[in-house]
């Protein structure tokens, strides 16, 4: 008699099991995966969207039976447990570039190359059934993959081939260095696109071996419904171009022309060169025109945090000029928030019809303006959006990534 057979002869049967006695079974005579997730970013707080992915998709991975390690940077080496996952972290290695972009892409390399040696390592104790990437930095388990015969599941947040062709001038010099190195997916085994028009432009770049779109999650306990009360405009996302950080000067004025309105923007940043420089001076002299109307958070922020904060605006903005997905746009949809962005990659996907999605700058700054002096509007909209923010619940996610593990590993 099998484990689930037997459980089953306990507890009875059809309508008599519930749901959730059911996924117990499911998770009892299922095989337990090992999986070793790859992520640069995943210490708390983050601002990076992958980081959090990452933090959620453990968290949920354990729920349903796996044994989760997760490979990220850290201030020095260690292990801990978070959530039931265990974490590997590989301490930062101080280089002497004086150019923070060249620093920064030095420390992916150095990052690399001690993640073969952990991963090795707890391979040896017992071996990894996948390795699943996240973000640009693949040349570890391609070296993994070839030697180890691991299967690889690699997820694509974006083509960063694509995505350096909006940052500023300075990033931009990595260019043919980032190409390179993503090239290395191609030898994947399975490929997980975070949204349908990410899956097309993967298709033209890659040749994968086997492909499916799971999209981005959202914790639903976490990020629930919530009035709105305060007359905010909310911006999150990374201090870099991609994220429309050079348009913040041109939407500043306009909202601040609408009576008690005010604008908060979480976007941090360390040091910043060339073009980001001047945008940074240029932001900083309206935190002086406009005083307390103008909050500017420059330091990474928990998600307790950004839960309140997304409470505490009437309207979320993303004039992002690359985006595969948004998941602070999920975030604010399921908070209760009309969300307002540009649409590029997979916004218009994640918003549907419960969002406003423009084609230009003008369009833009209308939409918000209008949305600022009709809070029935808004919270008409919010609604819609919190309903479809539910199809995004991070159960379901997880279970999605689950069954497309097994396939890869038959």
């Amino acid at each position: 008699m099998t484990i689930q057979s037997y459980l089953s002869s306990l507890l009875g049967t059809g309508e008599n099991i519930s749901k959730g006695v059911m996924d117990l079974i499911d998770a009892v005579g299922k095989p337990r995966l090992k999986v070793a997730l790859i992520s640069y970013y995943y210490q708390k707080p983050t601002i990076s969207g992958v980081g959090i992915h990452v933090q959620n998709l453990a968290k949920y991975l354990v729920k349903h039976n796996c044994e989760v390690h997760i490979f990220c940077h850290g201030d020095e080496d260690g292990f801990y447990k978070d959530n039931g996952a265990i974490i590997h972290t590989i301490g930062k290695i101080l280089t002497s570039v004086s150019d923070n972009f060249s620093k920064k892409r030095l420390e992916y390399d150095i990052f690399e190359s001690e993640v073969v040696k952990e991963i090795i390592r707890e391979n040896s104790r017992k071996k990894f059934d996948i390795i699943h990437t996240h973000g640009a930095l693949t040349k570890a388990t391609f070296i993994i993959r070839k030697v180890y015969n691991i299967k690889w599941v690699h997820t694509f947040h974006a083509i960063e081939k694509l995505r350096v062709k909006k940052l500023s001038n300075e990033e931009r010099q990595f260019e043919d260095l980032i190409s390179w190195i993503e090239h290395t997916v191609n030898y994947c085994d399975g490929a997980i696109f975070v949204s349908n028009d990410l899956l097309k432009e993967g298709e033209k770049t890659y040749k994968l071996k086997s492909k499916v779109i799971i999209p981005n999650g959202v914790d639903l306990k976490l990020f629930d419904y919530s009035p709105i009360t305060n007359k905010n405009v909310l911006f999150i996302g990374r201090f870099s171009k991609d994220k429309g950080i050079d348009i913040l000067p041109k939407l500043i004025p306009p909202i601040m022309s609408v009576k008690d309105a005010t604008f908060t923007a979480v976007c941090p940043y360390g040091a910043v060169d060339g073009e980001l420089k001047e945008i940074r001076e240029y932001i900083q002299k309206m935190q002086d025109r406009y005083w307390e109307r103008l909050k500017i958070i420059d330091k990474p922020q928990n998600q307790e945090v950004l839960k309140e904060l997304y409470r505490n605006c009437q309207v979320y903005i993303q004039p992002s000029k690359y985006e595969s997905f948004g998941l602070c746009i999920l975030e604010a949809m399921a908070t209760g928030r009309p969300v307002v962005a540009f649409k590029v990659g997979g916004i218009p996907e994640v918003t549907g019809d419960s969002g406003f999605v423009l084609a230009n700058r003008e369009g833009f700054i209308y939409k918000v303006k209008e949305l600022l002096e009709n809070k029935k509007e808004c919270v008409r909209m919010g609604k819609k959006a919190n309903k479809r923010a539910k199809n995004f619940d991070w159960n379901l996610i997880a279970q999605k990534t689950i069954k497309y593990y097994e396939e890869v590993k038959k």
